[in-house]
C-alpha cells in the first residue's frame, strides 16, 4: 500500500500553494470551530480487492493530529490496527450510507489491540471520544472521517445523538472539499490510457519537483521526464504541463500534493 499523508498545520506546499495547502487548512480549522472537536482525521478509500477487507491501494490520508502523535502512530505500527485505515469494512454492508457513525469508543465488537490503540489517544491527549463517519461523492468515492472529542463518558450517548446531523454534514462537507469529483470508473478509464510511468511524472509534478529532481527519484533522465510529461499533455488533451496534472487531480488518477509518503 502506498499511503498519502497530508499532515496540517505542517503541510508542505505543492503545485496549488494557496489553493489547496491554505484553502483546505482554513476548511480543516472551520469545521473544528464549528463542532468543537479535538481533531479530524480522513482517509479517502478505494474499494478494497474480492476475497479482502482490506484496502491495499493508494490511500490519501489527511490530518490535524501533533507531529508527536504522527511519530508514535507510525513507530508502533498502528497503521495494521487503526479501524479506520481499515477501509469500509468498518461500516456493515447496506449499512455504509453517507453519515453513517460508528462510534469506536463504544464498540465492543473491535479487538483488543485496537481499543488499547484508543487508550494510548487518549492517554496522550487526543481525545477521549473517537466517531468515523462514512462519506461518498457523487461518483461513489468513498471515505471515512474521524472526529476526536473530549466529553464525559456518562454524557457521549446523548452527544452523539444531538450532533449526528451537524456531524455528517461536516463529514460530507471535508470529503467533498478533497475528493468531490473523483470519480473512480472514469479514473480507470483514463489510467489506462498512460502508462505508470506517465502517472508517476504526474504525481511528483504535483507535489512541485521539477522535471531534474523528478528524473532523480525514478532514476531516469529528464528529458525522458519531458517526454513522459508531453505525452500525458496529448493523452489529456490539455494544453500545459499544468493544466495537465490539474486534470489528472479532478479525475483522481493523481491524488492532492501530499507531504509524506509511506510504502508499506
Amino acid at each position: 500500500m502506498l499511503l498519502e499523508l497530508a499532515h496540517f498545520p505542517d503541510f508542505q506546499k505543492g503545485l496549488f500553494k494557496d489553493a489547496v495547502a491554505s484553502d483546505t487548512l482554513a476548511m480543516l480549522s472551520d469545521v473544528k470551530a464549528q463542532i468543537g472537536c479535538r481533531h479530524i482525521a480522513h482517509v479517502g478509500h478505494p474499494e478494497p480487492r474480492p476475497g479482502s477487507e482490506v484496502v491495499d491501494e493508494n490511500v490519501p490520508l489527511l490530518m490535524t493530529y501533533p507531529v508527536s502523535w504522527m511519530l508514535r502512530y507510525f513507530a508502533k505500527d498502528y497503521l495494521k490496527i487503526d479501524p479506520v485505515m481499515q477501509g469500509m469494512a468498518l461500516f456493515p454492508p447496506r449499512a455504509d450510507a453517507p453519515g453513517t457513525i460508528s462510534d469506536l469508543t463504544a464498540d465492543m465488537t473491535l479487538s483488543l489491540a485496537v481499543r488499547r490503540y484508543l487508550m494510548d489517544a487518549e492517554r496522550r491527549g487526543l481525545g477521549n471520544l473517537y466517531l468515523a463517519i462514512c462519506a461518498t461523492n457523487a461518483f461513489g468515492f468513498r471515505g471515512i472521517t474521524l472526529f476526536s472529542f473530549d466529553v464525559e463518558k456518562a454524557e457521549q450517548g446523548a452527544f452523539v445523538e444531538r450532533r449526528r446531523k451537524q456531524l455528517s454534514a461536516a463529514s460530507a462537507r471535508i470529503h467533498n472539499a478533497l475528493h468531490g469529483t473523483r470519480n473512480p470508473a472514469l479514473a480507470a478509464i483514463v489510467a489506462n490510457l498512460l502508462t505508470k510511468r506517465e502517472i508517476d511524472c504526474l504525481f511528483w509534478a504535483a507535489n512541485g519537483k521539477t522535471d531534474g529532481e523528478i528524473g532523480e527519484i525514478l532514476n531516469i533522465a529528464r528529458w525522458t521526464v519531458v517526454t513522459y510529461l508531453q505525452n500525458a499533455k496529448n493523452k489529456l488533451g490539455c494544453s500545459n504541463r499544468t493544466s495537465t496534472v490539474a486534470t489528472a487531480l479532478a479525475l483522481g488518477v493523481i491524488d492532492i500534493p501530499t507531504v509524506a509518503k509511506a510504502y508499506l
